[in-house]
């Protein structure tokens, strides 16, 4: 069973976007990554080694992973149609934590989601290969 995509309407109201046409690559796997997305308008593709793993579209929010752990970026993300970003860099992060307790609940959440998808995911390659 799929659950609804998680919606941070936080950011629908942001007036400091930037529009990128599909196509566009917005960051790439192993870049440091220094700020996350949300998205306001568009779809992106988030993907891991050329193959696609998740698309995300309006109020979703990518690029969180690396931003929280000061890490590399883990997947790719592409465009697939002219899509509005709100970019969100750490400052702006923690201070939304911190006025929006709501926020980081759901950011927890959003987390929880994401890593059992990746298990089952994992779990899944690895009963196909071990039947191989």
């Amino acid at each position: 069973m799929s659950t609804p995509p998680r919606r941070f309407g936080l950011f629908r109201h942001s007036t400091k976007t930037m529009v990128h046409p599909a196509g566009t690559v917005i960051f790439e796997e192993g870049q440091a990554g220094l700020t996350m997305y949300a998205i306001r308008r568009g779809r992106v593709a988030i993907m891991v080694d050329g193959q696609t793993v998740d698309t995300l579209a309006e109020e979703e929010i990518f690029g969180e992973m690396a931003l929280l752990e000061q890490a590399t970026r883990a997947a790719t993300v592409v465009t697939l149609e002219e899509t509005e970003l709100v970019e969100i860099d750490e400052a702006q992060f923690f201070l939304f934590v911190r006025q929006n307790p709501h926020f980081a609940l759901q950011l927890m959440q959003l987390l929880s989601e994401r890593l059992r998808r990746a298990d089952a995911l994992y779990k899944t390659t690895r009963r196909e290969q071990e039947r191989a």
